[in-house]
């Protein structure tokens, strides 16, 4: 067994579970079995599901934190699923758009490029914040926009 195993790289208690199922019902059992669980004790029961469904048709756009909210007013007997489930399951039944992400631009960022080095200074004023001994810092930093460089900070 121990020759064997190492043959095929494998366990010495993966050969005798490979080695059982052969004895057991033949070649066709040596083939990879489904990893999936028997049972799922937290999925979402179909009353729920077919709820939440409907009234998802009946009010497309309604989000999952609103329809959580109204189906467990109706139904308060029911515990509800999360709201990523209930995106989930929305998701999966196509009754949701994805939406495309719309880059917005910084409103302080400017538009212009610097070109060079020295072409666009950047004064940057960082907030006030309190310092230990009770006074406040007015933090300004200066840089060049071309290199990043700092060129100078003032409190």
């Amino acid at each position: 067994m121990s020759e064997l195993s190492e043959w095929f790289s494998v366990s010495r208690k993966t050969a005798h579970k490979w080695i059982g199922r052969f004895f057991e019902d033949g070649e066709r059992e040596l083939k990879e079995r489904s990893r999936r669980p028997h049972s799922s004790p937290n999925q979402t029961l179909l009353p729920i599901t077919t709820e939440l469904l409907t009234q998802k048709r009946k009010h497309p756009s309604w989000g999952a934190r609103k329809m959580r909210l109204i189906v467990g007013k109706k139904y308060p007997e029911w515990r509800m699923p999360a709201e990523v489930t209930i995106n989930r399951l929305f998701e999966r039944e196509g009754l949701v758009k994805k939406r495309r992400r719309r880059r917005r631009l910084h409103p302080g960022c400017p538009q212009s490029k610097a070109r060079e080095p020295n072409d666009i200074w950047a004064a940057d004023y960082k907030g006030q914040f309190r310092l230990r001994d009770g006074s406040y810092c007015f933090g300004l930093t200066v840089s060049d926009l071309f290199s990043r460089y700092l060129l100078g900070c003032g409190a």
